[in-house]
């Protein structure tokens, strides 16, 4: 059984405000994600700010959980709710990710999780301050996104360790990084953007219609 938990209980301070609820292409940021994975899976969770739990009408069979106060709070929300033997975790910030990517992330493959990423086609510049210290090698440097998916026996394991620590990351994979499990990685999309900052909704919106329309390029 495979579980998926969607995280959609963020503040938004770099949005300026709960972005999840904020309307791409006529419905709201987190239904993107949603409507990826209802009926495709064995179990859905989606993880809200409490407040909004009541309010934030779901689909029959979608199980809605209170998130925490930090990210890898919410998914250890989702996490001990979650059933399935492996659970994909997806930020719905990122709304343009294909359906098929949550299978395709899911087949682990001998691996304890695995990432989708795309290989960073910039130079990368280590900065302090306002100066330049050096040139990084991009070579085997890949920038991750998410669904991440994960054994779920391992991924709880870590989130307990972690939190034992006080130790919080900005993935669930660098939890199984830390503690020594491999962690594999599958090829996503340069399509598959996060919104962090109001500007970022234009753009996905722009992204969102080429989809629709069948001309879905290379960017």
């Amino acid at each position: 059984m495979i579980s998926v938990i969607l995280l959609s209980a963020g503040e938004g301070r770099r949005f300026g405000g709960k972005k999840q609820f904020v309307e791409l292409a006529g419905k709201p940021l987190y239904l993107h994600s949603l409507e990826k994975v209802v009926g495709r899976f064995e179990e859905v969770i989606l993880v809200l700010p409490e407040e909004d739990i009541e309010r934030i009408k779901v689909q029959a069979g979608v199980q809605k959980v209170k998130g925490g106060k930090e990210r890898q709070d919410s998914v250890l929300e989702g996490l001990l709710q979650a059933k399935g033997e492996i659970v994909i975790v997806h930020d719905c910030a990122r709304p343009l990710a294909d359906a098929e990517l949550f299978k395709k992330v899911s087949q682990l493959d001998g691996y304890h999780g695995k990432i989708t990423a795309v290989p960073s086609r910039d130079t990368l510049k280590e900065v302090a301050g306002d100066m330049v210290v050096r040139t990084l090698d991009r070579t085997n440097v890949w920038l991750s996104q998410t669904p991440q998916a994960f054994i779920r026996r391992v991924l709880l394991e870590c989130h307990f360790k972690a939190r034992n620590e006080g130790f919080y990351a900005t993935d669930d994979a660098s939890l199984l990084e830390r503690y020594g499990y491999r962690v594999g990685v599958v090829e996503g999309s340069f399509w598959n953007i996060k919104v962090t900052y109001p500007e970022d909704l234009p753009f996905a919106e722009i992204l969102l219609e080429s989809m629709k329309r069948g001309t879905k390029e290379k960017i």
